[in-house]
């Protein structure tokens, strides 16, 4: 979880980046909202997050589930 907790910071921090350098290029397409809007750009973080920690959850849990010794013998 760490690993993609990491990584997903640095994804958010470049898609944060990114997206206010060409915010104002998009200007013309956005309805009802302003190119900087703090609420958006907060709301999006959010889903972001909680959907990449979703998504590394379950294989966590599995990975924590599995004895070490078992799943060397395995191999």
């Amino acid at each position: 979880m760490r690993e993609a907790t990491i990584l997903l910071g640095i994804g958010i921090a470049i898609g944060i980046c990114i997206s206010l350098a060409s915010a104002s290029v998009l200007e013309n397409m956005l309805y009802g909202t302003t190119p900087h809007e703090p609420r958006v750009f907060a709301w999006v973080v959010v889903v972001v997050a909680a959907s990449g920690l979703i998504a590394a959850y379950r294989p966590a849990l599995r990975a924590v589930s599995i004895n070490p010794t078992q799943a060397l013998r395995e191999e």
